[in-house]
């Protein structure tokens, strides 16, 4: 018995052996060259603006949710941000931004928050951090899934934060990912804009997996498939006729099922949370000190456009599956083709060419067998009618009225109605993003978007509606390093509907910046 536990023991030592020379292969680190890193920046900017009914579309969008859509507004505020990187892997990131203004939801506000803690490729965030997707943020319109439009969500999240090498695979392998948790922030808006019934005290959880193929090293072009998930769940859901509520679950139970959102046909209900998010297949080559990348993004709301499946169902309850992806729904999406030019180049830096089509979205008919406006059952259920950022309990996939996905899809916080529903989700867009250099010290970026909106599938527009956004900013840069700059930008709005109104605006932007470390 004493010899069979001692080859047992032994048998556990080489495992754990084994297991700790993976995690070094996957998590390498030089700690010969490396000393103890320090830094800490402060960052001071203000910002001021007019405009028409409402401030321009390009002067909110992608900002982090820092303006508002009113027509004139301002704001200030001051970020320390900063690190301690010592040799033997450990790392802390951290940083603080308080703010302060007019015309906006909060006179006072705190925008940043967080505290990033790192070993080797591991990490861990808490806070609210300012996150961008993996699309150029100052010249895109934004990921499907995750933009940088909105405000920071407050979230808990561990995972690989950038691309590692898998060495074992030959390095031309690399992955990346994360899971995470937090909490909306918005409980006042909801409440103030929700109509009927809003949810307050909001659960989010986000997820994402990427792995990338190829070594620019030694071939120009690598690939890179990934997926990203995202959830909104628990809450409480208030009635404002009847003064009733409703709870819905934000126990352990809750938090596993929005990790794992894989249901049964017709097993998922609303109460497991708002699930959507998106596919990503990126291409990037490197032609001597070019580089072109070409990406297409694909949302989701459920299987049928998660995986392309449809099913039929008889009134017999036999479930008929069926493939349409390739001919239907996966030209929803969006997709794009970015330049960088070589450093040395001054008129033109980057450009952004993107078209984003959302009509699709698995089509017009929902699985409700009693979904007939004509009061007669329909005989096969058929799955369709996804509701891009809208839902049943949780309305609106945005965060204080802003959408947390691409802002083409016009936020919630332009509805002169106060609702929090997105009015239109069929679009197609086309769109233009090219900056670049007047000067050594003069800075250009312009930004110009066109899209038709049909609205919803339950909410059709009448006539369809077309909005143009265009915006020139222009920004000198003074300093020894650079450290003030002064943007001045316009922007405009020509809307054939009411979704946007004809907006014409002004922005003035003075920011500074002090390395104290």
């Amino acid at each position: 018995m004493v010899a069979v536990l001692f080859y047992y023991l032994c048998f556990v030592k080489k495992i754990i052996r084994y297991i700790l020379s993976v995690a070094v292969i996957f998590l390498p680190v030089s700690l010969a060259a490396q000393e103890e890193d320090n830094a800490l920046v402060l960052k001071f900017e203000t910002v001021g603006m007019t405009g028409g009914n409402y401030a321009p579309f390009w002067h909110t969008s992608n900002r982090q949710g820092l303006p508002s859509v009113e027509n004139s507004n301002g704001y200030a505020h001051l970020a320390a941000l900063g690190g301690v990187h010592r040799p033997s892997g450990f790392g802390v990131d951290y940083g603080l931004d308080l703010g302060a203004g007019f015309g906006l939801e909060n006179d006072l506000f705190i925008h940043q928050l967080y505290a990033d803690l790192n070993y080797r490729r591991l990490g861990i965030s808490v806070g609210m951090k300012e996150r961008w997707n993996d699309k150029n943020h100052y010249l895109s319109t934004g990921a499907l899934t995750w933009s940088g439009n909105s405000k920071p969500v407050p979230e808990v999240r561990a995972g690989i934060p950038e691309f590692v090498r898998i060495p074992v695979l030959g390095s031309w392998f690399s992955l990346k990912g994360h899971i995470g948790y937090g909490r909306l922030t918005d409980d006042v808006w909801r409440r103030e804009h929700g109509g009927g019934s809003y949810m307050n005290g909001v659960l989010f959880h986000s997820k994402s997996a990427f792995l990338r193929v190829g070594d620019q090293e030694r071939f120009p072009l690598q690939v890179t498939i990934g997926l990203e998930m995202n959830n909104l769940f628990g809450g409480t859901r208030y009635y404002v006729a009847t003064g009733t509520q409703t709870p819905y679950p934000s126990n352990a139970a809750a938090f596993w099922t929005a990790l794992f959102p894989f249901h049964e046909i017709e097993q998922q209900g609303n109460e497991d949370g708002d699930n959507l998010g998106s596919w990503h297949l990126n291409f990037d080559y490197k032609l001597n000190d070019w580089h072109i990348g070409a990406y297409y993004e694909h949302f989701y709301e459920d299987h049928s456009s998660w995986l392309g499946i449809e099913y039929k169902n008889n009134t017999e309850g036999e479930k008929d599956f069926i493939f349409f992806g390739f001919r239907r729904n996966w030209f929803d999406g969006l997709f794009g083709i970015e330049v960088n030019a070589p450093d040395d180049f001054r008129y033109f830096r980057n450009a952004v060419i993107e078209f984003m089509n959302t009509r699709g979205l698995c089509g017009p008919i929902c699985h409700s067998a009693s979904c007939n406006s004509d009061g007669m059952y329909v005989i096969e259920e058929v799955d369709g009618r996804d509701g891009m950022y809208n839902h049943g309990i949780y309305t609106s996939y945005s965060h204080h009225g802003y959408a947390i996905g691409n802002p083409v899809l016009i936020s919630p916080a332009y509805n002169a109605s106060n609702s929090n529903h997105f009015y239109s989700n069929r679009v197609q867009m086309f769109h233009l993003g090219v900056d670049g250099g007047i000067t050594d010290k003069i800075d250009y970026r312009v930004l110009a978007t066109t899209t038709r909106h049909w609205g919803t599938y339950g909410g059709p527009f009448k006539d369809i509606e077309r909005v143009t956004s265009l915006m020139l900013e222009c920004s000198y840069k003074l300093g020894d390093r650079y450290d003030w700059k002064f943007s001045l930008s316009g922007s405009m709005d020509i809307d054939s509907g009411s979704l946007l109104g004809n907006n014409r605006g002004i922005m003035l932007t003075i920011s500074k910046f002090w390395k104290v470390l």
